[in-house]
């Protein structure tokens, strides 16, 4: 799971101004701009797989937004040495769960889903290093395209609560 750029990041045109100011009336709406103006630039990309699908059907209006609203709570427990939690894919459409359970020194990722596609294997293990990473990665990289291309969502006050 990651956040890839197509174009450097100083040709990215900032596209925040694209953004109505009455919508920005909570931190889930700020973000869900942030994720707007990635799809505008169309040059962000949200890429996930895995579970026997290299890439899954997710996007960065839609699914990045669900997703990057739970970072901040993950990255809190990873921390904090905790990992067992969940990921929940909860948008029409992909609708999988990931559950992360805390195995010794290694992860146990259990993937579920509530449409017809199945996971093939069900389940993974990845490194507890590997987790943090993901996930310190996926929040860094957001901030720092957002800076690019929104920057005043991104230093938004309403952020505040949100940003860890």
């Amino acid at each position: 799971m990651k956040l890839t750029f197509k174009k450097s990041l100083v040709s990215i045109p900032e596209t925040e101004h694209f953004i109505s100011e009455l919508e920005l009336d909570d931190p889930l709406a700020i973000l869900s701009c942030i994720c707007e103006a990635f799809e505008i630039s169309q040059s962000v990309s949200f890429v996930v797989g895995g579970f026997g699908q290299d890439v899954w059907p997710v996007d960065c209006r839609t699914d990045l937004c669900t997703i990057i609203e739970q970072v901040p709570d993950i990255l809190m427990k990873t921390r904090a040495g905790i990992y067992s939690f969940e990921l929940d894919f909860f948008e029409q459409g992909i609708e999988r769960r990931l559950l992360f359970e805390d195995d010794m020194d290694f992860v146990k990722i259990t993937c579920s889903s509530r449409t017809d596609w199945l996971p093939k294997p069900s389940s993974i293990v990845m490194t507890k290093a590997e987790i943090s990473n993901m996930f310190e990665a996926l929040y860094q990289t957001f901030e720092d395209l957002g800076s690019v291309i929104c920057e005043g969502l991104v230093n938004h006050f309403l952020l505040n609560d949100w940003k860890v």
